[in-house]
């Protein structure tokens, strides 16, 4: 689920990456912040917004994350860490991950996973956690950790990934996050705990839902969209166009975004308009195009499909940046496009970029074709940690 952060993912205002720069996710999922993340989703991972002092967002491989701190979705929030240096720019022979060794790729996924889980990179960190959804096992070693990283976008991260996976078993780890410093991560905390079938007091998001901060409104829509009581719709209405007047208006139009996401998941379904709208925000506000794509591949909006197709076709000086065409990309491959979403991939995934490079392996690895398994096993070996992280997640790390 990109939050990427499934993974994902608005901004949160606490920590994540800021809406003011177009970004990709993955997402289900908050997004620790960084000097250069990645565009989602990461994860993780939605616009789902990830605590500030977050980690950057780079691909979000699952939820989503957002950006609460996130699952971008309702996506990490910013590291203060500034990303490892590839072995071209530091001199160094070995590359920033160990080179995994010649066994079978699953092995090598797992292991460049788990050794990201303890990088000093927060984004990195946050991203092995997105990259573990819907892999048990994996998530069962790197999440203990995560719960009590220092960046509150790692444990952002690492509640929403929990969520996902809807299990009891870390229920005992996750509830001592309900009295976490940051408020995004108590959201995450509600929804991963209920999740995993304990009983949780809610009444602390109303309160979220009237703070100025941006990201920890998002990030209480976000949860709110997840948890799917109808009830909820009413609360999410009366906090539209309160607060936040101080607010860059960019990042206003994300958490609005975040809203409107959460309300057609609750089934209010016209409040798709303003995300569908927002899918042709002009170029200086490319952020918003981004979110919107990610917000029509979680809810399947079919109706939006023509109007993907004519972002990812449009050429000359109407062509959209490499970031939209990906994200409209892996909107159209959740709606069932074939086509078009392997061909940009395959197109990106050389890019002198990094952010491009991870945002492609990170359409790789959902489209999972016998092509894109190819390009993802040489994608293991990238110079970029992010690649490699991106590309361990699109492959199963866990094995056969």
């Amino acid at each position: 689920m990109q939050w990427n952060s499934e993974a994902a993912r608005p901004v949160p205002a606490e920590s994540t990456t800021t809406p003011d720069t177009p970004s990709p996710t993955p997402s289900p999922t908050p997004s620790p912040t960084s000097t250069t993340p990645p565009s989602t989703t990461l994860s993780t991972a939605t616009p789902t917004a990830t605590p500030t002092d977050t980690v950057a967002e780079t691909p979000s491989v699952a939820p989503t994350v957002a950006n609460p701190p996130v699952p971008t979705p309702p996506s990490v929030p910013a590291a203060s860490h500034e990303p490892p240096k590839s072995a071209a720019q530091s001199g160094d022979a070995a590359p920033i991950l160990n080179e995994p060794a010649e066994a079978a790729i699953p092995n090598e996924a797992r292991q460049i996973l788990v050794q990201a889980s303890s990088n000093a990179w927060a984004a990195l960190r946050a991203h092995s956690l997105e990259a573990s959804i819907g892999h048990p096992s994996l998530l069962a070693d790197l999440a203990p950790k995560a719960l009590v990283d220092e960046n509150r976008g790692v444990r952002f991260v690492a509640c929403m990934s929990i969520a996902e996976m809807r299990d009891a078993r870390f229920n005992p780890l996750v509830a001592p996050l309900l009295s976490d410093p940051s408020a995004s991560v108590r959201a995450a905390a509600m929804l991963a705990l209920s999740r995993g079938g304990q009983r949780v007091n809610f009444t602390p998001l109303a309160d979220m839902l009237a703070d100025n901060d941006p990201e920890i409104r998002a990030n209480a829509y976000l949860v709110l969209g997840e948890l799917g009581n109808e009830s909820a719709i009413p609360l999410i209405r009366e906090s539209l166009g309160r607060g936040m007047k101080l607010v860059n208006p960019l990042r206003v139009r994300l958490v609005d975004l975040a809203a409107a996401e959460a309300l057609v998941k609750l089934g209010d379904e016209k409040e798709v308009e303003p995300i569908r709208a927002a899918l042709f925000a002009p170029p200086e506000q490319g952020e918003l195009t981004i979110v919107a794509c990610d917000s029509v591949r979680r809810l399947k909006d079919e109706v939006a499909r023509p109007m993907l197709e004519r972002i990812v076709s449009a050429r000359g000086s109407v062509q959209r940046s490499a970031e939209i065409r990906l994200a409209a990309c892996r909107a159209l491959h959740a709606l069932g496009s074939s086509g078009a979403p392997l061909a940009v991939a395959r197109e990106y995934a050389n890019h002198p970029d990094a952010r491009i490079r991870a945002q492609s392996t990170v359409l790789l690895g959902e489209i999972g074709s016998p092509e894109a398994r190819a390009l993802l096993s040489g994608l293991l070996h990238d110079a970029d940690p992010t690649v490699q992280v991106a590309a361990a997640g699109g492959l199963d790390p866990e094995g056969p």
